[in-house]
């Protein structure tokens, strides 16, 4: 019964499943300490030994299969292959697609699609156990399909978009199912050894840094050099490569008893509000990327619809959300949207030729993909140091008024370089870039994206973590597309042609109102929609119930007038 009515986002079967490595020694030193009296080669060895420590910290607490899986999901797939997408996409559509920058921001809306469902693929996981297994057999088929739609990639002569983003959109959708239950299963295992939390935390985030730093290491060379093309058949043995150790066994994803097999209704009827916003939310964010596909030059019909979308989920989101967590949600969902994305433009333009963007920037890939990449990673770690260091004590509520401004001061680096004010001071603009933006820009998105996450721990019902989590990262995701949707309407509404005969005369007003003027308008909403809380406070006491009316009846499948049940309860 108790494995029955397991909370939504929880892996069934999974009560009597064995303790995590219960073969190990459990290793709970957090780090490797030097010797009272260090010689020099002890300090030489420290960050050998240190690594060394916390890996076998790592396998003493959750076995060296579990953390062979997890390497191979971050590293390889969520690090390497999501990474190697992102960047390949602008050479893709210049060289190998010929398409402007709209299309090209259109097909990056309709592939990244997947990540706005994680909330309805979480609730399928949970709710149906494909052959006897809720994570391990919906990776396995995901994984297939995205291999598939590599090969297709690789092997086709593709030249729309709608083709691209198609295939896309399934290699995506492999990336996004494995990525979420995977965090699902080594959240399982922090809840029963929430001593190695941090070490969990660490090795996934080392794993996908590393894996982002080989990919943007060689996307760059290859798109100057070659076709774009001949990057999927590289990608085609990391998709697979989450196949060998979940048909393994590595995940330690249990297979469910044959009496638990089939549907379990019990739980939609527990949560069936959860459930519902989570089935309308991935209706709308598949609606948009049909939309697109449907009319792919109507960019006004496209902002419509992602704009209308917008609407009905924030109205569902303060209906059936606790009412704090709805109110911060709204306001990360809409520092998105304000923030509005007209990447197809600035991108072609600062990697245009002579022909189309005259006395302009002209950077190659190696250097737009490669080098600012690499310079990114380092200081995105550096921008983890600052924010542990000197901003971590502060309330969340300057923390992100702050971050807002400082997003602002960062898009001015674009400003002076698009109107040349660079050239005019004598410094070059493969100076003034790497120095600039590529600098500044991913420290900012570490300041922005920690208390957001920390913000989202403190505020989720207990017993929903993971498909909170999972709905509240398939809303900021959508958020990112209404940003995209209307942005490629005001890009096109600003007459910026990205293809010869290029016109880009308004692509300063562009980023002024797009990346300097509208994203103010997220401060004033920080004083409403913000608590006026420390971090390290406590937001919402366990005996409050923080919800709205019919919250009740949502979490619980309460009828209206039935007795609430205590807070411990609950």
């Amino acid at each position: 019964t108790q494995q029955r009515r397991a909370p939504v986002g929880q892996s069934l079967g999974m009560a009597d499943a064995e303790p995590v490595a219960a073969e190990y020694d459990s290793v709970d030193e957090e780090t490797y300490a030097l010797p009272e009296k260090a010689s020099a080669e002890d300090i030489l060895m420290h960050p050998y030994r240190s690594f060394e420590h916390f890996m076998m910290r790592m396998t003493s607490n959750f076995g060296w299969k579990f953390c062979v899986q997890i390497a191979v999901m971050y590293m390889l797939v969520k690090g390497l292959m999501s990474a190697t997408l992102n960047l390949l996409r602008l050479s893709y559509c210049k060289k190998t697609l010929g398409v402007d920058g709209t299309a090209c921001q259109t097909l990056q809306v309709i592939a990244s699609t997947p990540w706005a469902i994680k909330g309805v693929i979480g609730v399928i996981s949970d709710a149906y156990p494909l052959a006897g297994y809720h994570k391990a057999s919906y990776i396995l088929v995901t994984a297939c399909i995205g291999t598939v739609a590599l090969f297709l990639l690789a092997t086709l002569d593709i030249n729309s978009v709608s083709q691209a983003a198609g295939l896309m959109f399934f290699v995506n959708l492999e990336i996004a199912t494995c990525d979420l239950l995977c965090e699902g299963k080594y959240a399982e295992y922090m809840q029963e050894k929430p001593k190695t939390g941090s070490a969990m935390v660490s090795y996934v985030w080392g794993c996908f840094q590393f894996g982002s730093l080989i990919a943007a290491c060689f996307v760059g060379p290859v798109a100057d050099h070659f076709n774009p093309q001949i990057i999927f058949w590289v990608l085609l043995p990391i998709s697979f490569s989450v196949v060998i150790p979940t048909a393994l066994g590595f995940l330690g994803d249990k297979k469910v008893p044959d009496d638990k097999a089939g549907l379990d209704w019990s739980l939609l009827e527990s949560y069936p509000y959860i459930v519902s916003f989570a089935v309308i939310m991935a209706i709308v964010a598949l609606g948009n990327a049909v939309i697109d596909f449907i009319w792919m030059e109507e960019h006004m019909v496209q902002a419509i619809y992602a704009l209308s979308g917008t609407v009905v989920l924030s109205v569902l989101a303060f209906a059936w959300l606790p009412r704090q967590l709805a109110m911060c949600n709204f306001y990360m969902f809409m520092c998105s949207v304000l923030y509005i994305n007209v990447g197809g433009a600035m991108d072609f333009w600062f990697t245009g030729e002579e022909d189309c963007v005259p006395g302009g920037p002209a950077f190659d890939y190696t250097y737009y993909n490669t080098y600012t990449a690499v310079v990114g990673s380092f200081t995105g770690w550096i921008g983890i140091v600052l924010f542990q260091s000197t901003m971590s004590g502060w309330p969340f509520r300057r923390l992100f008024w702050v971050t807002t401004l400082m997003q602002v001061v960062a898009s001015g680096f674009d400003l002076l370089i698009i109107n040349r004010f660079n050239i005019a001071w004598g410094i070059p603009d493969r100076w003034f870039y790497m120095f600039g933006d590529a600098v500044i820009g991913p420290a900012i998105m570490m300041f922005a994206f920690m208390p957001a996450i920390v913000l989202t721990s403190k505020l989720v019902p207990k017993g929903l973590e993971s498909t909170t989590y999972a709905l509240l990262a398939g809303f900021q995701n959508f958020g990112g597309q209404v940003s995209s949707q209307i942005g490629i309407y005001a890009t096109q509404a600003s007459g910026i042609s990205t293809t010869v005969p290029c016109n880009f005369d308004n692509l300063s007003t562009l980023v002024v109102v797009s990346h300097c003027l509208l994203p103010l308008l997220a401060i004033p909403l920080t004083f409403v929609l913000i608590p006026d809380k420390l971090m390290t406070e406590k937001i919402i006491n366990d005996d409050v119930h923080d919800e709205p009316t019919i919250f009740g009846s949502v979490m619980r499948g309460e009828k209206k007038g039935e007795k609430k049940p205590d807070a411990k309860a609950s």
